[in-house]
């Protein structure tokens, strides 16, 4: 089966307010790396090729990062297009293929593209799901075969079959049919897969435990960085009475002042200055509070 990727890179950032003005969402560090090529590296292991990515703001870094990866970037001229849009105008760079792979370049996660791939040969579509809910909570509802019953609150109609609910985890395998039928503007849960659920396409999920982390607002993008504990980049210059607990210092950043830097992520090539808890410092060395943030993340 002939199978391409699609990395969803065209989102505005609206919600993660300061940090989008740098960088687009897919491109924020996290770590040594970011989303956008976590999510090619899962993509490119399940053997997806070609990799199509979109982009709108900030788009010229996405072409830039797809280009050092080996990905197409569609550009997206007089959007935004939604999550549905973006796939249509992607058709023609994705090929001919049996099937695509679709993952939200605003998520990390470890999920197992192969492990969808091999349950959508009995379906048309599988989805990656989260966590295990009362029926009718989350925004899956999933009968014990494991067919997708409801997305949202819409139901199909064998919607009694619920057995119980998840939460959608932001990847996805489209069969040819389903990629075929994506609206120029729309989005993929909405205008796709809810239209295909009532017409009794067969979809299926496929349960996720493992680690997940949606960067589309700033203290869960501070969790995605923190869940690995402390790093430090390389060439980076940690001051002599600076103590790091759980933060992240990008490559060639530098850490000034005494005390304890707590919980923070300092971007690549920034300068902070310690003491400081609960923050991003971003290139040009402002500093943006991370408020709510789950220490436990």
């Amino acid at each position: 089966m002939s199978l391409a990727g699609f990395v969803l890179a065209a989102g505005l950032g609206t919600r993660i307010g300061a940090l989008s003005r740098f960088r687009p969402k897919p491109l924020l560090p996290i770590g040594p790396t970011n989303a956008f090529a976590r999510a090619v590296e899962a993509l490119r292991a399940a053997g997806a090729d070609p990799i199509v990515a979109n982009a709108a703001h900030l788009a010229e870094q996405i072409v830039a990062a797809g280009r050092a990866l080996d990905v197409r970037v569609v550009v997206e001229e007089g959007g935004p297009y939604g999550t549905a849009g973006g796939l249509a105008h992607a058709r023609r760079d994705l090929g001919q293929v049996d099937a695509v792979a679709v993952w939200n370049g605003d998520i990390v996660a470890d999920v197992d593209v192969g492990a969808l791939v091999r349950a959508r040969s009995s379906a048309e579509a599988a989805l990656a799901v989260r966590g295990r809910e009362p029926i009718g909570r989350g925004n899956v509802g999933v009968a014990e075969d494991g067919r997708i019953v409801r997305l949202r609150d819409r139901s199909s109609s064998i919607a009694g079959a619920e057995a119980f609910g998840a939460w959608f985890a932001a990847v996805q395998v489209l069969g040819r049919s389903l990629v075929d039928a994506a609206p120029a503007r729309g989005c993929l849960v909405g205008d796709l897969l809810i239209p295909a659920l009532s017409r009794g396409v067969r979809v299926v999920a496929v349960p996720y435990a493992g680690p997940w982390h949606d960067v589309g607002d700033v203290s869960s993008y501070l969790a995605a960085n923190l869940h690995h504990g402390v790093h430090v980049g390389d060439g980076a210059v940690i001051g002599p009475g600076v103590v790091l607990e759980r933060s992240v210092i990008g490559a060639r950043s530098s850490v000034e002042g005494a005390g304890v830097l707590r919980e923070v992520v300092v971007w690549p090539g920034a300068r902070a200055r310690a003491p400081l808890s609960s923050a991003i410092v971003i290139d040009s060395g402002e500093v943006v509070p991370a408020r709510g943030l789950d220490a436990s993340a």
